[in-house]
Formats: C-alpha cells, sequence, structure tokens
C-alpha cells in the first residue's frame, strides 16, 4: 500500500506519495503538469478546477485564494479548503487512477500552532474531501522527517541527532521545530502566528495600485471582483517568486510584468518589484501582525527560537518553505544562528510534502512496533518464555532464601538469648516479620544478582530474535532495540523482580512454616540441638530436659518450653553453631520444600514472575521504542 503526503499551502500545494515499504524517496505527483500548484480554486462549467486552471482569464468563476491563513478566523474558509481539496484529489484519481487505488492513508501538513481538536478537525475536513485515512503533522515536523531522509540534502545524520533547528517559512505561517536528541520538543513559537511570505503579496499589489495611474478604477475592481483581485495577487506571487530565485540578476534593474484587468473596463496594471521595494516591504508596519514590521517580527521569533535552545543549541538549521529563498530571511537566520550550520532545502516547494509522506510511513511504523512490542513483552510470548525457564531459578532461589533465613534466624535466636524476646512463642512472630523483611531485601538479591542476570540474558536472547524481526520489518536499526543490556540498564531492583511479590504469601507461608518448625526443632531439643548444650548449665539443662521428657512425652514438652520464659543464663547455652547446625540438618528439607512450592501452579509463582518482567521490559522495550523514533531508516 502508499502514503500519499498532501502539503495544502496559503500559497502553493504539492502532492507526494511513498510505499510504505520502498527505500526509494516520495515522488511528487505532478497536477495540470506541475509538481507545485497554486493554491487557487475555482469553477468552471460546473466543476471544481484548482491552480492556474482557476485563473479568470480561463474562465473560472468564483475564484479563492489564501483560504487556509484564514481557516482559523474565517468559517468560510473551511468551504474553500474543502472544495480546493476535492479539486486535487478528483485531478489525481483522474491522471492517476491507478495509483490512488494502493493508497491506503494520507498525511496533510498544519502549523505548528494547531492543536489536537484544529487538527482532529481539519482530518475531517480532508476525508470529507475524498482522502482516505487522513492525518495531520505539524509542517515543521515534516521538514526535519525530510531534512533526515532526504538523500540529495547531505547533512551528516550525527548533527541531525544531536539538536536541530528547522523554520518553515509559508505563505501563511513561519513555524520552528527544535529537535532534540532525535525528538520533536514542546516547542511552537509563531504556530499559527501571521508572518508568511503571503504578507508580501498583498504589500507588493497594494503598492502597484497606488502607482497606477488608474488606482483609483482598479481598488474599485478589488473590492467588488474577489476573481480578479485573487488574479491580481497572484501574479503578484509569481513576480515576487521570480525576484527571489535569483535576485542578483534584478539587484539594478526592478522586474516588472504588465497584466490587464478585463472587469467593467480593461485596465492595466503594471507590477514590478525592485531592492528598494523589499526593503519597504519587510520594515514598514503591517496592520496584520499588528502594526509591526516583517522584518521586526522575524527578529522576534528568530530571538526566541535562540533563547528556548540556548541550553542545547542548535548544530544545524533547516530552513524550509517556499519563502525561504528570500536571500534577507536567509541573512536574518545565519545572524541569529551564527556558529550554526545552515541548510536550504534544494526543492522546499517539495520538501514539506515529501517530510508529510515520511511522517506517514515513520508513524504507521511505529505503530506497528509499538504495538508488536507491547504485545510480546506483555503476551503470550513472554509468558511461554518464562515458563520454559523458570525452572532454573528455582534451586538458586531455594538455596538463597535458606541461607537468608539461617542468618535471620541466627540474629533473632540472639535478640531471645539477650532477652529482647520473652518467649520461643514470641520469637515465632519476631522470625516471621524478620524473614518476610530480609527475603525481599538486599541479602537475596546480592546472593541472586548474577543468577538472575544470567538467566535474563538467556531470556532476552531468546526474544532478541523476535524482535531484530519486528526492527527490521519496521525499519527501525537494530542497534536501537537491543535487551542485551537490560539488567544492567534498569538494574535488578528496578527488573521488579521482588521475590515477596513473584512469590506470593501461600509460597511465603509454606516457606515460613518449614523454617519455623526447625527453629523451633532446634530450640526446643526436637532437633536435638539447642537447650541440650554442652557444660554444667547444658549438662542442668539437659537433666531436666531428660526428666520432663520421661513426665510429659516429646510433644508436651516442645508446647510447654514454646510457652515458657526460659532464663537468660539457660538461653546462652544455645550457640551460634548449635543454630546453625540444627538448621543445617533440615537444609535439604526446607529447600525441596521451597522448590514444590515454587513449582507447584496453584501457586502461580510464574505467573506472577511473568506479570513482574513483563511490567519492565515492556516499559524497557516501549522506551527504546521511543527513543529510536528518529532513527527509522528511509
Amino acid at each position: 500500500m502508499k502514503i500519499l503526503g498532501f502539503d495544502l499551502g496559503d500559497g502553493e500545494s504539492a502532492v507526494t506519495i511513498l510505499d510504505e515499504t520502498s527505500t526509494v524517496e516520495p515522488r511528487v505527483i505532478p497536477i495540470d503538469g506541475k509538481v507545485s500548484i497554486l493554491s487557487a480554486v475555482g469553477d468552471r462549467d460546473g466543476k471544481i478546477v484548482v491552480g492556474e486552471a482557476a485563473s479568470v482569464l480561463l474562465g473560472s468563476s468564483n475564484t479563492q485564494v489564501r483560504f487556509k491563513s484564514r481557516y482559523l478566523t474565517d468559517p468560510g474558509a473551511h468551504l474553500e479548503i474543502r472544495r480546493f481539496a476535492q479539486g486535487v484529489y478528483g485531478e489525481l484519481t483522474r491522471t492517476e487512477p491507478a495509483l490512488m487505488a494502493e493508497v491506503s492513508s494520507t498525511v496533510v501538513g498544519c502549523p505548528a500552532g494547531w492543536g489536537e481538536g484544529r487538527r482532529a478537525q481539519y482530518a475531517a475536513l480532508m476525508e470529507s474531501a475524498g482522502f482516505p485515512n487522513v492525518s495531520v503533522v505539524p509542517e515543521s515536523r515534516a521538514a526535519f522527517m525530510y531534512a533526515r531522509h532526504a538523500r540529495g540534502l547531505r547533512v551528516d545524520p550525527a548533527l541531525m541527532q544531536k539538536s536541530a533547528m528547522v523554520i518553515d517559512v509559508g505563505s501563511s505561517t513561519t513555524d520552528f521545530a527544535y529537535i532534540v536528541d532525535g525528538h520533536q520538543q514542546s516547542l511552537s513559537l509563531f504556530g499559527d502566528a501571521n508572518l508568511g511570505g503571503g504578507l508580501m503579496d498583498e504589500r507588493i499589489l497594494e503598492k502597484c495600485v497606488n502607482r497606477s495611474g488608474d488606482r483609483e478604477k482598479l481598488r474599485e475592481v478589488m473590492e467588488e471582483s474577489p476573481a480578479w483581485r485573487s488574479y491580481c495577487e497572484l501574479e503578484a506571487r509569481r513576480i515576487k517568486e521570480r525576484y527571489f530565485l535569483d535576485e542578483e540578476k534584478w539587484k539594478d534593474v526592478p522586474l516588472k510584468k504588465r497584466i490587464v484587468v478585463c472587469y467593467k473596463e480593461t485596465l492595466s496594471l503594471e507590477l514590478q518589484i525592485d531592492a528598494e521595494m523589499v526593503r519597504e516591504l519587510i520594515t514598514e508596519p503591517i496592520s496584520a501582525i499588528g502594526g509591526r514590521s516583517f522584518l521586526g517580527c522575524l527578529r522576534d521569533a528568530l530571538k526566541a527560537a535562540v533563547r528556548v535552545s540556548q541550553d542545547n543549541p542548535a548544530q544545524v538549521v533547516i530552513l524550509t518553505g517556499g519563502a525561504s529563498r528570500m536571500t534577507f530571511l536567509q541573512e536574518e537566520c545565519r545572524e541569529a544562528f551564527r556558529d550554526t550550520l545552515l541548510v536550504m532545502c534544494p526543492e522546499p516547494e517539495c520538501s514539506i510534502a515529501r517530510g508529510l509522506a515520511y511522517c506517514g510511513r515513520i508513524d504507521e511504523n511505529l505503530r506497528v512496533f509499538r504495538s508488536e512490542v507491547a504485545s510480546l513483552a506483555r503476551g503470550e510470548v513472554l509468558s511461554a518464555q518464562v515458563n520454559s525457564s523458570v525452572h532454573e531459578l528455582y534451586e538458586p532461589i531455594a538455596k538463597a532464601l535458606y541461607d537468608t533465613a539461617v542468618e535471620s534466624v541466627v540474629d533473632t535466636v540472639n535478640l531471645w538469648k539477650r532477652g529482647g524476646i520473652e518467649t520461643i512463642n514470641d520469637l515465632d512472630a519476631v522470625l516471621t516479620e524478620r524473614i518476610s523483611k530480609d527475603f525481599s531485601g538486599e541479602a537475596v538479591r546480592e546472593r541472586l544478582t548474577g543468577t538472575i542476570r544470567d538467566w535474563l540474558d538467556r531470556l532476552t536472547d531468546r526474544l532478541q530474535d523476535r524482535l531484530m524481526n519486528l526492527c527490521y520489518r519496521c525499519g527501525i536499526p537494530p542497534e536501537q532495540m537491543t535487551l542485551s543490556n537490560t539488567h544492567l540498564d534498569t538494574g535488578l531492583n528496578r527488573v521488579d523482580l521482588s521475590l515477596t511479590d513473584a512469590m506470593g504469601m501461600d509460597i511465603l507461608s509454606g516457606i515460613m512454616g518449614v523454617v519455623l518448625a526447625a527453629v523451633g526443632a532446634a530450640l526446643c531439643g526436637g532437633g536435638g540441638v539447642a537447650i541440650l548444650g554442652t557444660g554444667p548449665i547444658g549438662m542442668i539443662a539437659g537433666a531436666s530436659a531428660g526428666l520432663l521428657l520421661a513426665l510429659l512425652g516429646k510433644s508436651t514438652l516442645e508446647k510447654a518450653l514454646r510457652s515458657v520464659r526460659i532464663p537468660i543464663l539457660l538461653r546462652n547455652v544455645v550457640t551460634d553453631n548449635a543454630v546453625r547446625h540444627g538448621l543445617k540438618r533440615q537444609e535439604k528439607a526446607i529447600e525441596e520444600e521451597i522448590i514444590r512450592a515454587l513449582a507447584d501452579p496453584k501457586n502461580g509463582f510464574a505467573a506472577r514472575l511473568t506479570a513482574s518482567l513483563a511490567q519492565t521490559l515492556g516499559a524497557q522495550m516501549e522506551k527504546m521504542a521511543r527513543n529510536a523514533e528518529m532513527s527509522i531508516t528511509a
């Protein structure tokens, strides 16, 4: 399928087409044999005509120009824009029916200052004119995309990836786009401000009419006949464009053109432009921009652009738009950005249309990419990968939890020995809280860091193959989307592999139960240690315990000991080595119990681990996708 780029400008318009998968640059679709046409619309023989065909000299009626600049303030401009878009679409389908049948989407440009609501309204307007699946993007962004991907512009990609300022000077607006690290910043210096080359068209016509001997009659024609006024304004635009294409040629002699105006009578109007008039055009007050001069307004905008970008100055300034050919404008940009490379688009009348087509492909690729990344990281693929390899974690997790539990038990028993805990039942409660805390603390994390890093590497390697295929399909450089260092980029803590969360209360309760049983057996004699120590006190304790064992029985003795406040002196019989030895005898059983709990599907460890990883891997992949946004290849 193909993407259409439609640059509907206030002065001129162009259309390009781009294959979704082709490496060929967007191709301009000529309209009436021209790569760009005048943004003029009229009616002739009951049909909509556009461009040169809308001229009153060719019999067109109801001719309208400069309707885009009135879009925000004149409701009638909506109808004119729709008529023009219908006329363009009609020409395209008439001359390129097979090509247009393959178009799947259309990207239309707008000034940077238009908000989302205005863009949605504009998209609906374009779709009502016939264009399919319309999206609207800022023209300054399109200019950047063109500069980023155009082979003929010869801009160092490294500069483009650092910081760039795009200045798009059109017929109705001057838009700025500030790009840092390949991403457009939230910046609109002008947006819908009425500063564009079209202001000069009006002023040229006004000055030439005022110089004419038929000025009163010509003013009457301009007031009564919008069609003839549009025609004269278009001719003023042509002479201006011709002048700025080769200013050196007209340095000493004015560029002149005589036109005939036939309304109530035949009148002659001489249009001319020279260096002196250009100075007047840019320095005199203009009511449309609040009585300020074109030059003053431009300089203020450039100063604002420099100020906004001062923390990360632009490495390259890209100047585009039909009005960018004006020498004084280029000089002002060079003066504002003195130490910056200034790049001129070779075909400014087509660069926005080409950039819009690039935007369409990039946005579609990103949409597919982000959707599949989310599906990859949070769907069945990740779940299957985790389920197939999670067993590799059971044994090291069990070992780490056992080792951590031993340290927790020893520290808690020492607190009991010092009298900080009264009974063994109380010790159970304190130990439960201590182990729960330690299982999610640094001790377990440090013991598992290497194991989990290696496991994550194996997991991401499996995901990487799928991700690389997706990159190639979407035109994203694979090096931008490597997961090999995910654990380094995020840190184990930020991988959100919280064992307490992943294991859940069912598993924790089971593990806690077996650990506490082992501790109780060790302290109460069931393990053959604890208070049955050595030395005189141990002998007394042993004898006493033996007598009680004979009188009460084993289970009753252990139960009684749990609720008795054993004297501090007697508690000291329990050494650290005795506790560790008692737990060591239970090590295999504890670890086997942990493994059984982790592997039991009913406990949901694998599912919780998948969800935990999906949250981080998904966020990581989506973050990388955002970082790769401007690195998509043409």
